[in-house]
């Protein structure tokens, strides 16, 4: 099989148009619908059928599944390339970093800016933003480099380094009566709606394990602290349990009260990545920032 088709049924794949794909790679429609053709043929299976009165295309289910390995193939193939031009003499200087929303703030971008004035020859960081789960995703496919993210569920085949952790606080209105005091233990929140994280969250495991779910009225149905920050500034009666970030500095009308009887490690960020050979400029990057000192967020605001 032929490497440029392989590079064409992934792009035909993708975009799902041959005007389209043809355009792209700057290649002939003819010539795309040639080597199409051909790989059917070769292959003895159809991979695209046209929708029913459009001008679109679909993958067929043997074309989904064959794309799937197509695609992991071809990630391969440019990983290798990569990382053989780099032991020939010729420098790779990209990162390509997921992380979690809540991670990027200063000491976050301090750290990448260290990093990059750190390096001999300066890297080019590209950022993608997800929640964990999303991330941990990319990073399977191949989409990403590394991740700072929390650690979810059917990752134990990637390397984790623990970076950074956030506190469970707990959020107030400003004209609370709570809100004069600087900290709180779990057993005076027994009774009181506390809105916090669903069940499908990261942070799930650790609420589970520390907090005492049956003396509590959780709604557990939220995904963020924006989202509960925004609730909690429509009334003073509200109140949420979220990790605090400097997301949390953006709605004024919310104050934090530590809690005393959790740990200030509640919800744990690791650098997360895949265990494989990797190009230099993507270990070091791996290798800077486990030896990192990310600072406690709450000294920081």
């Amino acid at each position: 099989m032929r490497l440029d088709y392989l590079r064409y049924f992934d792009h035909l794949a993708e975009v799902l148009n041959y005007t389209r794909a043809a355009e792209d790679p700057f290649i002939a429609q003819p010539t795309l619908s040639v080597a199409i053709k051909r790989m059917e043929k070769e292959l003895g299976i159809k991979l695209f059928q046209r929708s029913e009165g459009s001008t679109r295309i679909e993958l067929t289910e043997m074309g989904k599944a064959y794309h799937e390995y197509v695609a992991l193939a071809l990630k391969d193939l440019d990983k290798g390339l990569r990382i053989a031009r780099e032991i020939q003499g010729e420098i790779n200087s990209s990162v390509r970093v997921g992380t979690i929303y809540a991670m990027q703030g200063r000491f976050w971008s301090e750290a990448i800016e260290s990093f990059i004035s750190s390096s001999q020859v300066k890297p080019q960081i590209a950022i993608e933003q997800a929640f964990s789960p999303e991330l941990t995703q990319r990073l399977r496919r191949g989409d990403i480099d590394v991740a700072f993210c929390s650690r979810v569920e059917g990752c134990d085949d990637f390397n984790h380094v623990l970076v950074w952790s956030q506190p469970l606080v707990l959020g107030v209105h400003k004209d609370s009566p709570l809100a004069k005091r600087k900290s709180i233990n779990l057993s005076e929140l027994g009774g009181k709606e506390v809105l916090t994280y669903s069940s499908s969250s990261p942070t799930d495991s650790s609420i589970t394990k520390l907090l005492p779910l049956d003396s509590m009225n959780l709604r557990r149905e939220y995904a963020d602290e924006i989202t509960m920050c925004s609730l909690v500034t429509s009334s003073k009666d509200k109140m949420a349990l979220f990790c605090y970030s400097f997301l949390v500095s953006a709605f004024q009308d919310v104050v934090c009260l530590r809690i005393n009887d959790l740990p200030a490690d509640f919800h744990k960020v690791y650098l997360t990545s895949r265990r494989e050979t990797h190009p230099k400029v993507v270990d070091d990057f791996i290798e800077f920032m486990s030896a990192y000192r990310f600072p406690n967020i709450m000294s920081q605001e």
